[in-house]
């Protein structure tokens, strides 16, 4: 769930804040929740209203100190744990910036397909009951997003070589 909120919110922290209230209203509403639908399904529908919210009214520009920068890497690092230099850290994580940055830029609607298929990892099925929308339009969409992240991550070729 984490991972699917993270990809709305450049920080960590208000990360964090949005996935505490998702449980919050998980919490909440649990008495509205169907049985015969898809708990996973509902519970990252939640999250995504969660994230969307804070979103819109959240500082859209606020800037990053170092010290907030330098934190999180070391969250980020702490739970991906690589063995490898120092240099290939830094790497990974600037690729990880990276990616994670072309897909805070498309399009709301793609933005959630490819987070709950890739970070929350969803069947399309999935993704379509809790989008509320046909699987044509879940597989169309993730097409659309991997097409344009490839175009936005080709700009970036050199923050994501290996060399």
């Amino acid at each position: 769930v984490f991972r699917v909120i993270n990809g709305y919110h450049r920080d960590p922290e208000d990360a964090m804040e949005v996935l505490q209230d998702t449980f919050l209203k998980v919490y909440m509403a649990r008495q509205t929740w169907e049985r015969r639908t898809s708990f996973r399904a509902w519970l990252y529908r939640i999250a995504i209203n969660a994230s969307i919210d804070r979103y819109r009214r959240g500082d859209k520009g606020r800037v990053s100190s170092l010290d907030d920068v330098a934190e999180s890497q070391v969250q980020k690092s702490a739970t991906l744990m690589k063995p490898g230099s120092p240099l290939d850290r830094l790497r990974d994580g600037e690729r990880r910036r990276v990616i994670e940055e072309a897909v805070r830029r498309l399009p709301e609607r793609q933005r959630q397909v490819v987070s709950l298929r890739y970070f929350g990892e969803m069947q399309l099925e999935e993704i379509a009951h809790t989008l509320g929308c046909p699987l044509g339009t879940v597989k169309s969409n993730l097409h659309k997003a991997v097409h344009s992240l490839k175009n936005l991550l080709l700009d970036q070729k050199e923050a994501l070589s290996y060399e």
